[in-house]
């Protein structure tokens, strides 16, 4: 038997691992339990509730905005008060302590070391009601006297509980007290007004369903307007007075539902993935859901799309959003359209947990997204793909085609000398070779992208047949000699680039590479696709102040009159030979790649958006020379006229 002989250090280093607001989910998480027992115990499925709102009986006594959240479970006695509330990893009245389940520290460890000053439990069962404070008393944690003669467990009057739970005759509100007298706990300083409401709607897949309705009270205003007493807020849910409603939480799963609705139900719905029994990768679900063009605003209640997450036990766990989302869309196949499409991934099986902050869903003690069973989850949904997700993304790559055909040959004719200076040599595997080769993939691990990649035998003049089968370029190996030799031939492969000139609200819906917090924003470039090796997609930002000042430049040059067929002829010009400058960037780079020095994880730094923009600024006069040469025809004629 392990004993503790410093709790206090115990709880404040579990703590020290917790995610921001986490107390809100474990009191949460104690109301559901308490409820479930009583449905059990009395045969019911239906009439639970659980409020998360301002603790009005403690506001009309000491004038403080104190948040609360109460249920009507089955309540805890005098005893049970005492024992839940002080003993660390004690198993709970639902006797489902596990690794998996319960594991009886919760809001002990997240409650009190966030709140020093306390959290307030009280507590209705069998017509007794009883109170206790949990916190820090200035030497440790525990109980903290709060009767005339330092009692810890008081008697309290049934007046301190709000209605729904009187009716039931049994439940608990916990009230978490802040660090010093007189903080706000209900809407701290800094927070938005609706912070709770989002926490509760992001934390969780689908609420207030199985008979269990849970509320949030949501403020308007300013604190000097807000009511002072509950009867009060509850005319103005009635519409009477600026608006300080209990609004009821739903879920992730279900605003995303409500979001997409306009769309049809078959523009949402889930993948099953098996993963590889024989590599120990589990079954997976993969939930999806596309929205509306133009994108919906649920971001007040929920992430907004574009995001994707990892459900295990109704919780949502490993939030990526925004551009941190970027590489996992790439990873599933969507390069287009990813603001339109959001994802929720459901690990299935006996070897899924959670760590013991719920921050993160693991497999095997790894958590999710650092595991093989993600790439293999994520290349069967790339094979298994939603029509609807296909539809949306076609849709999105069309609405950015340009309309010059012609540009793509024309570069790729003037690069053609260039990408010649320092072809490295690669082989692919074939039992016919005349070589024997070996060493490490080029690109990535031998898994390839999706992305087209041109490769012919090297020493060969014929082009590849019209309409034959293109492969990824992720299997091309790197020199002759290494490990893991074998029959090749020697091959010329180049991963074909497909320029898309976009806007930087357009770049928000592409899976951008290695774009950190800023995208595309203030970038003159970016990659979209998986990583900076594979990654066949090349956005340029038609909002960079670099090229806008380059295209206005040109204009107070050939076109003083401001005659908008000879703009619009100037902006082309300039689009195809920055075009040019950060295609050959992007291949000429790639061309260093030799499975030692230069690996793929090197090409993310190296091609980001930051790296592009630098490409583009430092050879901007051969940019200027060979656009005012290729349009000196116009300016000439401009002046004439």
């Amino acid at each position: 038997m392990f004993r503790v002989d410093n709790a206090d250090f115990i709880a404040d280093k579990l703590a020290s691992e917790l995610l921001p607001d986490q107390e809100q989910r474990e009191v949460y998480m104690n109301a559901e339990e308490a409820v479930r027992r009583r449905f059990e115990a009395q045969g019911v499925d239906s009439g639970g509730r659980i409020e998360f709102d301002v603790d009005w009986p403690m506001h009309g006594e000491m004038g403080e905005w104190l948040l609360c959240c109460a249920d009507n479970g089955d309540g805890m006695s005098h005893v049970d008060l005492e024992k839940y509330t002080t003993t660390l990893a004690v198993e709970g009245a639902n006797k489902n302590q596990s690794i998996t389940g319960n594991q009886g520290m919760g809001l002990k460890i997240a409650g009190p070391t966030r709140h020093k000053r306390g959290v307030l439990i009280r507590s209705l069962r069998d017509d007794e009601a009883w109170m206790v404070q949990v916190g820090w008393d200035g030497d440790e944690y525990g109980l903290i006297p709060i009767g005339p003669a330092d009692e810890v467990v008081m008697p309290v009057g049934k007046e301190m509980f709000p209605d729904f739970v009187l009716e039931q005759g049994s439940g608990s509100v916990v009230t978490f007290l802040g660090n010093d007298e007189g903080d706000n706990t209900f809407k701290p300083p800094g927070r938005p007004k609706g912070w709770l409401f989002k926490y509760l709607h992001q934390r969780f897949f689908r609420l207030s369903e199985g008979g269990i309705e849970v509320f949030v009270r949501v403020p308007s205003g300013d604190e000097p307007e807000w009511p002072a007493t509950r009867a009060e807020a509850d005319e103005r849910q009635r519409g009477e007075g600026r608006s300080f409603n209990l609004s009821r939480v739903r879920g992730t799963a279900t605003r995303w539902d409500e979001a997409s609705a306009n769309l049809g139900d078959e523009f949402r719905g889930f993948v099953d993935l098996p993963g590889d029994p024989a590599e120990d990768e589990p079954a997976a679900r993969l939930h999806w859901w596309v929205f509306p063009e133009g994108g919906v605003d649920v971001s007040t209640r929920t992430a907004s799309p574009g995001s994707v997450s990892v459900l295990f036990q109704n919780e949502l766990h490993d939030w990526q959003q925004s551009n941190q989302a970027n590489a996992y869309f790439a990873r599933l196949g969507v390069l287009f359209g990813k603001s339109r499409i959001g994802f929720i991934l459901e690990p299935l099986g006996s070897t899924i947990s959670s760590d013991f902050a719920r921050a993160h869903v693991l497999i095997g003690g790894t958590p999710v997204f650092q595991t093989d069973a993600w790439l293999t989850w994520a290349e069967q949904f790339r094979i298994a793909m939603p029509e609807k997700i296909k539809q949306t993304m076609a849709e999105e790559q069309a609405r950015l085609q340009h309309e010059d055909p012609d540009r793509a040959r024309r570069i790729q004719n003037r690069l053609k000398d260039v990408m010649q200076l320092l072809r490295p040599r690669r082989f692919r595997r074939d039992e016919n070779g005349n070589l024997i080769a070996g060493g490490p993939p080029a690109t990535g691990s031998g898994g390839g992208s999706n992305g087209s990649v041109v490769e012919r035998s090297s020493g060969q003049g014929r082009r590849r047949k019209k309409g034959a089968k293109r492969r990824g370029i992720g299997a091309v190996l790197t020199q002759v000699d290494g490990a893991d030799q074998g029959p090749a031939q020697e091959v010329f492969s180049l991963l074909k680039i497909t320029p898309q000139w976009v806007t930087e609200k357009d770049a928000e819906t592409f899976a951008i590479v290695n774009g950190n917090s800023k995208g595309l924003h203030d970038r003159a470039a970016a990659l979209a696709g998986e990583d900076g090796v594979t990654a066949d997609i090349l956005l340029l930002n038609l909002d960079f102040r670099g090229y806008q000042t380059l295209v206005a430049s040109l204009n107070d040059w050939a076109n003083p009159d401001g005659n908008d067929d000879v703009s619009a002829k100037i902006e082309t010009s300039v689009q195809e030979w920055i075009e040019q400058k950060l295609v050959e960037s992007v291949n000429g780079l790639r061309q260093l790649e030799n499975g030692s020095t230069w690996v793929p994880s090197n090409f993310d730094d190296a091609l980001s958006p930051v790296a592009l923009t630098a490409a583009f600024m430092a050879d901007r006069y051969h940019t200027l020379r060979e656009v005012k040469r290729q349009i000196g025809s116009l300016r000439t004629a401009s002046v004439g006229s």
